[in-house]
């Protein structure tokens, strides 16, 4: 595949860049290092300039259905009281909703469109990027393939999509001495709870101040459609900039009590 564009990342942007550019004609190949693509992650919300692209590329029906259209955001105090509210998506006048949807779920979504669309052979798992260079072809991408212990493969296209987090090892390359990204001073503790619908069930609220709030909204359509809501929920607090932070991991578990004072 010689004349592919190689994308690394099989995230949200990876697979989406992989869809449009199979949808303009351009031949592709996902290179993702994880072994296995997996749901994770928790609650996102997808405004509508970005929704507008995902149904250029044929994904209405299924974010319809997994995901909630979100109609309002509200801003309350500590107490709950409102001190703003404002539409949102279809309901603000924008041609498309705006989606609160699970993050894994959207890129399941964008997973099982790329399967479909692409053809066999054009998506690999397992392949961690070790190195890049120019080629007669435009780049040669050389990876470890995890589930071959290790053993290095090379992908040749006519261009490189870096894909591939915020720990990028194509940005390491281009900017060596950039060092990690900075800790903001903001540390967030995310999780999803089922409860009863809140506020007609496609609200979003928010809670706090600019030093410490607290975000959350409903994620599932097919929750919303039996009368439950799954919430995702997001409690974060400005700490000094001097602490040490902990470092960032989707699925690491942490006790309520770490937490659960400073939101009394």
């Amino acid at each position: 595949m010689s004349s592919a564009v190689v994308i690394v990342g099989g995230g949200i942007g990876g697979l989406a860049a992989a869809l449009a550019l199979h949808r303009a004609g351009v031949a592709v190949q996902v290179q993702e290092a994880a072994r296995e693509v997996k749901p994770l992650g928790v609650g996102i919300n997808v405004q509508p300039h970005a929704i507008a692209i995902l149904h250029e590329l044929g994904l209405a029906q299924a974010l319809e259905e997994t995901g909630i259209r979100t109609a309002a955001l509200r801003y309350v105090n500590k107490f709950g009281q409102c001190i703003w509210e404002e539409p949102r998506g279809l309901a603000a006048g924008y041609s498309v909703p705006q989606y609160s949807i699970h993050r894994g779920a959207l890129q399941m979504i964008l997973w099982r469109a790329v399967m479909q669309a692409l053809p066999p052979g054009a998506m690999h798992t397992g392949h961690e990027l070790v190195g890049f260079e120019a080629s007669p072809a435009g780049v040669r991408a050389r990876f470890a393939d995890r589930l071959q212990g290790g053993r290095e493969i090379t992908a040749d296209g006519a261009a490189l999509v870096a894909a591939d987090g915020i720990h990028s090892f194509v940005r390491r390359h281009f900017y060596p001495s950039e060092g990690d990204p900075r800790f903001s001073g903001r540390i967030l503790w995310r999780a999803t709870s089922e409860t009863a619908p809140l506020l007609g069930g496609r609200s979003m609220v928010w809670a706090g101040r600019d030093s410490q709030k607290f975000v959350c909204y409903p994620i599932s359509e097919h929750a919303r459609r039996e009368g439950r809501a799954v919430l995702n929920w997001i409690a974060e607090l400005r700490v000094p900039l001097d602490s040490t932070p902990p470092r960032s991991d989707w699925n690491r578990r942490v006790e309520a009590e770490v937490f659960r004072s400073a939101f009394a």
